[in-house]
């Protein structure tokens, strides 16, 4: 039992290492707010919860993956962005590492969920993630699909979404839902950008699967940034507070851009994608396993690819190698950090550990220090 405790505060004190890294606002150009709004909307998110939020998801996923003897995890993904009307990196990119993550793991398979015209390219993202792409979920193999990922298109209409939903989470019965950088209505429905522009038109009614797996007792994780994605309805008084659109679009709804959908556990991070990676970092740890985070090299290799596929930098607009107007060798270089840091905890220092054995005995300390200062005098 005290194993087990001592577990559960190494597993603590890694996530919050973690969420205080992935909530650190390195680009700050932003047109949203006069200060970084993951600042306040992290701290919103952990005033809330009260614990670590990349801990919470994890206790939850976990949970979920282990009481509910499913080999599925839905995963929610894909924002498109005006004016450019193209989906961006953020999202996809973590959506592929994660799902390489559980499915290692675990040995769940993922089922990606996005907009139609966005399924292709989410499939060939999925290929440079690791997966065999497997195209009928009807016809999956139980348990023995192994490195396989199946990318499922949810509709743009909202009378046909409930029926999907319900179709979908009936069919694949996954151990849990998870949300990454997906846009939510607002209280009156309104799907928006972050500036307030309706994009409601061009977004998947995924928040239905939200719905669908709360009625069925599935777990549910929101990953966001900026307040209007799915998940973020948990503290959707705070957004309304916190961003200038939160309360008051500017569109014709006026109802503002907070989410009004929110999930069992959320997770607030400077870019979603690095919400995904927090996730597998606790993921890591928990199986003393290295392997089980991806690298800073494969999150470059991810972003250039997405780009290739089509996915933009919404600060630009450009298919090109960068996530939220940040370079993808920055992005590389956080998941590295973050990969130190699960290393650390795992495999301690040879040099650590020889530098307590040589500090314990205080008394010849003592007399070494002592004979030096003579010699120096």
């Amino acid at each position: 039992m005290a194993h087990s405790s001592e577990r559960k505060n190494d597993l603590m004190n890694i996530a919050e290492i973690v969420d205080r890294l992935i909530s650190v606002p390195i680009f700050f150009g932003s047109s949203l707010a006069a200060r970084p709004v993951v600042l306040d909307l992290h701290a919103a998110a952990r005033s809330k919860i009260g614990k670590p939020l990349v801990f919470d998801a994890f206790e939850r996923l976990r949970n979920g993956i282990e009481n509910s003897g499913s080999d599925s995890v839905l995963i929610l993904t894909g924002f498109v962005v005006p004016p450019w009307l193209k989906a961006e990196t953020d999202g996809p990119v973590g959506s592929a590492s994660l799902a390489r993550s559980l499915n290692l793991a675990w040995n769940l398979t993922p089922v990606i969920v996005t907009e139609p015209t966005w399924v292709s390219s989410m499939g060939e993202l999925m290929k440079y993630s690791g997966f065999g792409l497997r195209r009928d979920y009807s016809k999956k193999k139980g348990k023995d699909e192994y490195r396989n990922a199946f990318v499922e298109p949810f509709t743009l209409e909202m009378e046909k979404a409930k029926k999907q939903a319900d179709t979908l989470i009936s069919r694949v019965s996954p151990a849990a839902v998870i949300s990454i950088e997906k846009a939510s209505p607002n209280s009156k429905g309104v799907y928006h950008s972050g500036v307030g522009v309706d994009i409601s038109p061009l977004s998947a009614k995924a928040d239905t699967l939200i719905d669908a797996a709360k009625e069925n007792g599935i777990p549910t994780i929101g990953i966001g940034d900026a307040g209007n994605e799915i998940g973020m309805g948990c503290i959707e008084k705070q957004v309304r507070e916190i961003l200038p659109t939160g309360n008051d679009c500017g569109c014709p709804c006026h109802g503002g851009v907070a989410s009004s959908v929110s999930t069992d556990s959320l997770i607030v991070a400077g870019t979603s994608n690095w919400g995904a990676s927090a996730l597998e970092s606790l993921i890591s740890f928990h199986f003393k396993s290295s392997e089980l985070l991806h690298d800073g090299k494969m999150e470059e290799f991810l972003i250039a690819k997405s780009a290739e596929l089509g996915y933009i930098n919404p600060a630009s607009g450009l298919a090109e190698a960068g996530v939220d107007a940040i370079p993808a060798d920055i992005h590389g270089s956080l998941v590295n950090i973050l990969n130190f840091i699960v290393k650390s905890r795992c495999v301690p220092s040879y040099y650590l550990k020889k530098y307590v054995e040589f500090t314990r005995d205080k008394e010849r300390l003592a007399r070494l220090i002592q004979e030096e200062s003579k010699d120096r005098a």
